[in-house]
């Protein structure tokens, strides 16, 4: 596990140098085209103000920041180690680094530093580092509140506060006291408290674990990198375990994540998962009707196109599998609530980008065909088809813009909509309630064991280009594990 901690945090004698270099950015996504008409679309399909609130969230001139590849020479214990991060400020007071620290007579010349080295998010990958000889550095002790800082019954800490936080979780979470905001840079986690109105900032988790022990009844959100997901939800747990945890999708990356996120459920965590599309209301039509039938289900997906540099290619972040296709994997899952996935077929395109189709099969012998790619016109987004089929019925789902069923008598119910919802906000509406005791968790163990391990399973088979895997067993034993 990485430690990200501020510089500031850790203990040693004396910094001897720091050396900074700014680098040439690339967006992680290609440049918009035809403006005013994907403008229009998105009007339409899901009205001015959400609409806004995306140009807006992309436009604002506090989130347009210099990167520097950053060195770091310090001294402990009369010996000189070095630190390789990438830094958004100059300012040594929001130096986020991680807690590797290598010994300077091991530091290959500057010449031979490769780029993802300065990744402090990433592991040591580098062969050309000696491993052995690298330090962790101890770490300050948490600040207490001192007397007369307030002590809160109840509100809101948030973790990430990215493109998705501003559009999504901030309008939705309006009514409630703002305590803690949290962001890796420092000037978004600045502006994220002007702007939403919340108490205090921080640019690292642990800077709000000192004020997240003395709240009543805590809500925190989890919309950080994917990597860091089970982590924090750990700590804030082990903080105060009153708190209600959400973690935006996906809880897990590694199998050492779902177990022990699947052990934070053992021990009584309030958690809920964020699979925004388990709450469209023609999803949970779909999963009634359905009610243990054997069904056919066919997807096919059109991602939105991200660069190579966007983070969901980093080496621990699984794959776009882990951090987009899972959205699909988890709804087969709800439809097909008490079926187990049995067996996973795959076939992918031999391309750099991530295009394949895969074949679920499950206990009951309902089948999943899901093909995913970035190939098509991107104006609309990311966009899906569904069609399943029972014995008896149809059911069409077109980007959730055009939705009907077919009957056993042939008669056709339409469920058009004129904005497209994919149920982002009725999930935080439920949120708000399960935050105030009118309702119940919907996110089950089990939910979380099926989901997490089948997509693990899909991302490695895509990353090992394996044909077919047999789930069963393994499925089925971690279920009966945690029950």
């Amino acid at each position: 596990m990485i430690e990200i901690h501020k510089l500031s945090d850790l203990v040693y004698d004396e910094i001897i140098e720091v050396q900074q270099f700014k680098i040439n950015q690339s967006n992680d996504r290609p440049a918009v085209e035809n403006k005013i008409r994907k403008f229009v679309f998105f009007v339409m399909a899901e009205g001015i103000s959400r609409t806004f609130a995306k140009i807006n969230s992309k436009r604002d001139k506090q989130f347009v920041f210099n990167k520097y590849h950053t060195t770091i020479r310090l001294k402990y214990k009369d010996k000189i180690y070095i630190n390789y991060s990438t830094q958004t400020s100059e300012n040594i007071d929001d130096f986020i680094v991680k807690n590797i620290f290598i010994e300077w007579d091991d530091v290959p010349k500057a010449s031979n530093i490769p780029d993802n080295l300065f990744n402090q998010f990433l592991p040591y990958y580098d062969d050309s580092l000696n491993t052995n000889k690298t330090i962790q550095l101890a770490i300050k002790e948490l600040p207490q509140l001192v007397s007369g800082e307030t002590i809160f019954g109840e509100g809101v800490f948030i973790y990430g506060l990215g493109d998705y936080s501003r559009v999504y979780i901030a309008p939705n979470i309006k009514k409630l006291e703002k305590i803690f905001c949290v962001d890796y840079i420092a000037n978004i986690s600045s502006f994220y408290k002007k702007k939403y109105g919340y108490i205090y900032n921080g640019i690292v988790p642990q800077d709000s674990y000192h004020v997240l022990r003395k709240v009543s009844k805590p809500m925190a959100i989890i919309a950080t990198y994917h990597s860091d997901h089970t982590r924090i939800a750990e700590e804030i747990y082990h903080q105060n375990p009153k708190s209600l945890i959400f973690i935006e999708k996906p809880p897990c990356v590694t199998l050492i994540d779902i177990a022990n996120l699947a052990n934070l459920y053992r021990k009584g965590a309030n958690i809920e998962i964020g699979y925004n599309r388990r709450f469209i209301k023609i999803n949970q039509i779909i999963k009634k009707r359905l009610n243990g039938q054997r069904a056919i289900i066919n997807i096919s997906v059109k991602e939105i196109l991200i660069s190579e540099n966007h983070w969901y290619f980093w080496q621990n972040q699984g794959t776009r599998i882990t951090g987009n296709l899972t959205h699909w994997i988890d709804l087969c899952n709800y439809w097909l609530e008490d079926e187990i996935p049995a067996e996973i077929t795959m076939l992918k395109s031999n391309t750099k980008d991530e295009t394949f189709t895969t074949s679920i099969l499950y206990s009951n012998g309902s089948l999943v065909n899901l093909t995913v790619s970035d190939k098509g016109n991107a104006l609309r987004g990311v966009q899906e088809k569904i069609e399943i089929r029972t014995k008896d019925e149809s059911y069409f789902i077109d980007d959730y813009l055009r939705t009907y069923i077919i009957h056993n008598n042939g008669r056709k119910e339409n469920f058009n909509k004129i904005l497209r919802s994919k149920g982002h906000d009725e999930m935080y509406r439920h949120v708000m309630e399960l935050y105030h005791n009118k309702t119940e968790f919907r996110y089950s163990i089990n939910d979380l064991i099926k989901t997490a391990l089948t997509t693990l399973y899909v991302s490695e088979m895509f990353k090992n280009t394996t044909n077919h895997f047999d789930c069963k067993d393994a499925i089925s034993k971690m279920l009966n594990e945690y029950n």
